[in-house]
């Protein structure tokens, strides 16, 4: 089995965070933040990679201190199914509001200077 299903990073902008966010209080009445809703996101896409895998991701934080910040913008939410990561090679490719790497254990590429 391919460690790739396993080894992979996401990087989710602040956009594609609160639709996760969002979308996990409407479907699944889970009322957490960003951080939240990104590991949200990177879970669905990964899973839905594999069709009948089980992928676990931790809800780290709650929505508490999101009301006036990211639920108040709830209309501006994207719908999570038009949501897809840029499948990138390295971090040079990055680009929002959602890339995915495989990780494979690559150690970073160290510091200029």
């Amino acid at each position: 089995m391919s460690h790739e299903l396993y080894d992979t990073l996401h990087w989710i902008s602040f956009d594609a965070a609160l639709s996760g966010a969002v979308d996990l209080l409407r479907r699944h009445a889970v009322f957490a933040g960003l951080s939240t809703g990104a590991a949200y996101l990177a879970a669905r896409h990964e899973r839905e990679r594999v069709p009948g895998r089980t992928v676990l991701f931790v809800a780290a934080d709650t929505g508490h201190r999101y009301t006036d910040t990211v639920y108040a913008r709830h209309r501006e939410a994207a719908p999570v199914d038009r949501l897809r990561p840029q499948d990138v090679d390295d971090q040079s490719q990055l680009a929002l509001p959602w890339s995915r790497m495989a990780w494979n254990r690559t150690p970073a590429a160290a510091p200029a200077g």
